[in-house]
């Protein structure tokens, strides 16, 4: 019943919690090494790099897209009133 009331399995947060303390603790034993911190900074900042070229992109992208339904939009308003405009000379 308790499971039914707020959606989380109890087993599957306790398996959860112990590969998070298991890997936090691996984690801990790595870092502990000068040379292995190093290679994880590098890492980190080559990843962080990356991500915000990456970020970059979808950014100019989702604007680009942005600019085409704002575009599509104003023809889409204009339209109907060329129609009436012609049907009224008529």
């Amino acid at each position: 019943m308790a499971q039914d009331k707020n959606g989380v399995n109890p087993l599957a947060t306790g398996v959860a919690g112990a590969v998070i303390g298991a890997a936090a603790a691996a984690a801990a034993i790595v870092l502990s090494d000068e040379k292995n911190r190093k290679k994880a900074e590098d890492i980190l900042k080559d990843m962080q790099k990356h991500g915000d070229k990456i970020l970059k992109e979808i950014t100019k992208k989702a604007m680009d897209l942005k600019d085409m339904g704002e575009k599509a939009i104003s023809q889409t308003k204009a339209e109907p009133k060329k129609i009436t405009a012609k049907s009224k000379k008529k």
